[in-house]
């Protein structure tokens, strides 16, 4: 594989991946208490899934490739599957085995930002051909900059709601609260 300098697709896809993760990470980092009171290995996977995916995120921004592609694909699918096979027919385990659990706004917006990731990985993979050199000047770097900002930004759309519409997020206090003195 070529270096390069300059920032391509390849350099936006991952950091976009980086970003999706990173998302969803946060969300289920959101929802481990309600987790491990509803059963503890739930909880346990919510948590080690979630602080999984937040290193690899940051681990996609360090990076000048993708990390581990293959096996971030592969365990996203299984943890996409694994949601479906819960909101459809349920788990095998828990408190309720093979109960769906109704499908809510934290997990459906955690699994857009897991399906980004998917998207996100597929750009990101290396072509046949190299990418060819793309100028690092300054129009170059601005438009990087520009795309990194729209990622985070699209991400931190999807991501918010999902913790806001967690139990931890149900707790926030308003930061804007008016006294009546």
């Amino acid at each position: 594989m070529t270096q390069h300098s300059g920032f391509g697709r390849q350099d936006v896809a991952r950091c976009w991946a980086g970003f999706a993760s990173f998302g969803a990470g946060l969300v289920h980092v959101a929802v481990v208490n309600e987790h491990l009171r509803e059963y503890r290995l739930f909880g346990i996977f919510f948590a080690v899934l979630g602080i999984a995916q937040i290193l690899w995120g940051v681990a996609a921004f360090a990076r000048p490739t993708v990390p581990f592609p293959q096996l971030t694909g592969a365990v996203t699918l299984g943890v996409l599957a694994l949601w479906m096979v819960s909101r459809t027919v349920g788990l095998p385990i828990g408190p309720e085995p093979w109960t769906a659990e109704a499908a809510a706004r934290p997990d459906v917006l955690c699994a857009v930002l897991e399906v980004a990731l998917l998207l996100c990985l597929v750009a990101a993979a290396p072509r046949r051909s190299p990418e060819p050199a793309v100028d690092g000047g300054s129009r170059a770097a601005i438009r990087y900059v520009s795309l990194l900002f729209a990622g985070a930004l699209a991400v931190s759309a999807v991501a918010t709601p999902a913790m806001a519409a967690s139990e931890s997020g149900e707790h926030a206090e308003p930061h804007f609260t008016h006294s009546s003195h």
